[in-house]
């Protein structure tokens, strides 16, 4: 199945990247699950959380839809469509042709002797699902619906999102299976419209109230801050004001990278150094009851936990 948004130029540009495509869905390997397979280094997910990194299938049911355009994103934003209309796949559809597209994309690891072969043979049978990747996730329409699906199907499960549907995440509060993450992108409205670049002026109301309306999930929560340099890194009392409203189990603080698409928008001097992501997660800790608990140099972050929260690792 080919979706009317992602035939031509933009289904191509996708394929260049190496997606592979159903409907208006998308699958790629991430750098880090190779690195896994070739057993040279493992994703921060797995040092965090304890997910199989090479079992990890990070794929988006939007992948070419977004309502905002955030200039630090690697993705092509430009190609970004705001909704998904029309008739839209079934989630046991999406992800089960999904996971066979991505065997293909590994496939070429199976004859390679520098691999674990081991990490190559279970990396064809994915646990741990990625909500992620590319566009905004909970513009799908069945969100809620593939959530079950997968919560029944792995390990664990992370959902992405930039928190401007409310009313989607506060429909998903009854699910605790599933690892939720916020992107708190952004300290104020102010910067929230020069790096998020809504399409909607509203998307900031609409993403203060999910902070508020997911503060008692009783499931796992993540904020996610990305620094950039000269934009927002210099607002520790305004990201924990957003961090309070939200009350997560974790919070990762990680630098703007520049990668992809991000290049055309931002450069290199945009990138914070790893001590400076420590410094300002440690002056995070002096503000609220979190403290570091782990980090990972070579991605730029630190994970910082809630003194109170239940949560550990997935093993």
């Amino acid at each position: 199945m080919i979706s009317k948004y992602l035939a031509g130029k933009i289904k191509k540009e996708f394929e260049r990247k190496h997606y592979k495509i159903f409907g208006h869905s998308g699958v790629q390997i991430c750098e880090w699950t190779k690195k896994s397979i070739r057993g040279t280094d493992v994703c921060y997910k797995e040092k965090f959380y304890g997910i199989d990194c090479h079992r990890c299938m990070q794929f988006s049911p939007a992948v070419a839809h977004c309502n905002l355009n955030c200039i630090f994103c690697w993705r092509p934003n430009e190609l970004m469509y705001r909704e998904i209309e029309g008739k839209t796949d079934e989630p046991e559809e999406i992800i089960e042709n999904l996971i066979e597209l991505r065997k293909k994309l590994l496939s070429g690891f199976g004859g390679n002797e520098s691999v674990d072969k081991r990490k190559f043979t279970e990396s064809l049978n994915p646990n741990h699902f990625a909500v992620s990747l590319s566009g905004e996730p909970t513009l799908y329409p069945k969100i809620i619906e593939m959530i079950d699906y997968l919560s029944k199907k792995a390990k664990s499960v992370f959902l992405v999102t930039n928190g401007t549907k409310p009313e989607i995440l506060e429909k998903l509060k009854p699910r605790k299976n599933f690892q939720l993450y916020i992107s708190i992108n952004a300290p104020n409205e102010k910067l929230f419209r020069e790096i998020c670049k809504p399409s909607n002026r509203k998307e900031w109301s609409f993403f203060n109230r999910s902070l508020e309306n997911m503060s008692d999930f009783k499931g796992r929560k993540v904020a996610r801050l990305t620094l950039i340099r000269n934009y927002n890194d210099n607002f520790i009392d305004e990201y924990v004001k957003l961090i309070e409203k939200y009350n997560p189990d974790f919070i990762e603080v990680k630098s703007f990278i520049s990668l992809g698409y991000s290049k055309k928008r931002l450069g290199d001097e945009h990138m914070l150094k790893f001590s400076e992501i420590k410094k300002f997660s440690e002056n995070i800790s002096k503000k609220i009851d979190y403290e570091i608990i782990n980090m990972k140099q070579n991605s730029r972050i630190v994970l910082l936990k809630n003194k109170s929260t239940i949560f550990k690792y997935f093993k």
